[in-house]
């Protein structure tokens, strides 16, 4: 029986070839954006899911601030300066932990030549090769030696390279770049690794925190320092001894709040996916007003194909169709495009989420349920939007209808 009303709702479609194309191209839009939307939010968590769970479980991230104060975000973002590369240094005592790691990062415009190019810069140490697992395109990092005497070196990121270096014949390893005043030469380059929770690793340099502190930044504040421990076991007594030992340092009565922020590898993973999650649905919901728009043009355009086809709907009536027949006739007309426009959106927002991610080096990730999703509201949008029209064609009278002109 259904059958009949489908096959029945697209040769009605195909009469009106342009018609229904714009009206579909409207459902093929909204469902496109909600696609892309949700694929590139979920390829997104994915990678920085991957790069915490990268760092290990045996991770401690300390951010200046006071918790209840301090806004998520990569090191980098906070503008508190309590922490300083003595508390880094004094963490290196406490034992059970393998490495420390402190950090310092500003945006900044790298020049070579005629070439500018604004990048990340951050300070820190050797330990951030084997703390973000960075690997080496040519040359190498900077050494312990270098950190110490503020050797005035730097390693940049493979895109940075490619666009401080484009147009010139100078080859980057060797090669001295400026910011502001500043030279710095170059003896690394990163492989292409992409983006992640710390930004993207290609537009960033990196040099000896001593070296930014001296030449590009006053004062001595950090942005966060990373704790490598010798077994996750570890975790809640280093945890404590870390708490301790800043805040004797940073003559904390009793009474006060830490001016610091320690998470654990598990409890920044849930802070990332709970920020992502949110960011994601947020960006899906404004993407899916334009399913809204759709299913309004669809009701537009059916309530225009009602009155065209009056007389039809009167000579239908005359031999024996009923109120339900009319009714279902013009929801399935409704579906039939907001289907059709689903599917064709769907398929079209697979292919440049995959296009996309694979430009940004993301993983391709994209829930089934987000697409099952996408496809059911846009039916859905269809059928909502396709109420009125139907029940205004299954209401019309025979006799009224037949003398239509």
């Amino acid at each position: 029986m259904l059958s009949k009303y489908f096959s029945m709702a697209f040769e009605a479609l195909v009469l009106n070839k342009v018609r229904s194309f714009l009206t579909t191209l409207g459902m093929i839009i909204g469902v496109f954006s909600v696609i892309v939307m949700i694929g590139l939010g979920q390829s997104s968590q994915a990678n920085i899911t991957n790069q915490i769970k990268g760092l290990g479980a045996g991770v401690l991230i300390i951010t200046p601030g006071n918790p209840k104060t301090q806004s998520f975000g990569p090191p980098g973002v906070n503008t508190a300066k309590t922490l300083t590369l003595d508390d880094a240094s004094s963490l290196e005592s406490l034992p059970g932990i393998l490495y420390v790691s402190p950090n310092v990062f500003i945006q900044a415009m790298l020049k070579f030549e005629r070439n500018n190019v604004p990048a990340s810069v951050l300070g820190s140490n050797p330990n951030i090769v084997q703390a973000r697992g960075f690997k080496i395109a040519s040359g190498r990092f900077f050494t312990e030696q270098e950190a110490r005497v503020a050797a005035p070196v730097i390693v940049v990121g493979y895109k940075l390279a490619r666009d401080l270096f484009k147009n010139t014949l100078e080859e980057p390893l060797g090669a001295k770049v400026r910011i502001d005043n500043a030279r710095y030469r170059i003896i690394g380059i990163l492989k292409e690794q992409g983006s992640g929770l710390f930004g993207s690793v290609d537009d960033q340099a990196f040099m000896p925190t001593k070296t930014f502190q001296q030449t590009i930044k006053s004062g001595k504040g950090l942005n966060s320092i990373l704790l490598k421990v010798e077994s996750e076991e570890l975790l809640p007594a280093i945890d404590l001894r870390t708490k301790t030992l800043l805040r004797y340092r940073h003559a904390i009565r009793n009474d006060e709040e830490d001016d610091f922020k320690i998470q654990t590898q598990a409890e920044l993973l849930s802070t990332v996916q709970v920020v992502t999650q949110v960011f994601t649905f947020l960006l899906a919901g404004i993407a899916a007003i334009s399913l809204v728009v759709g299913g309004i043009g669809i009701m537009n355009i059916m309530l225009v194909s009602v009155t065209e086809r009056t007389r039809e709907i009167g000579v239908r009536k005359a031999v024996g169709a009923n109120r339900r027949d009319i009714l279902l006739q013009f929801l399935i007309e409704a579906a039939a495009i907001s289907l059709t426009g689903g599917t064709i959106g769907i398929g079209l927002g697979l292919l440049v989420t995959r296009l996309a991610t694979q430009a940004m080096n993301l993983p391709f990730v994209l829930s089934e349920t987000a697409v099952i999703g996408a496809f059911i509201f846009s039916a859905g949008v269809g059928i909502f939007f396709g109420i009125y029209p139907a029940n205004k064609a299954s209401k019309l009278d025979p006799v009224d209808a037949l003398r239509y002109e």
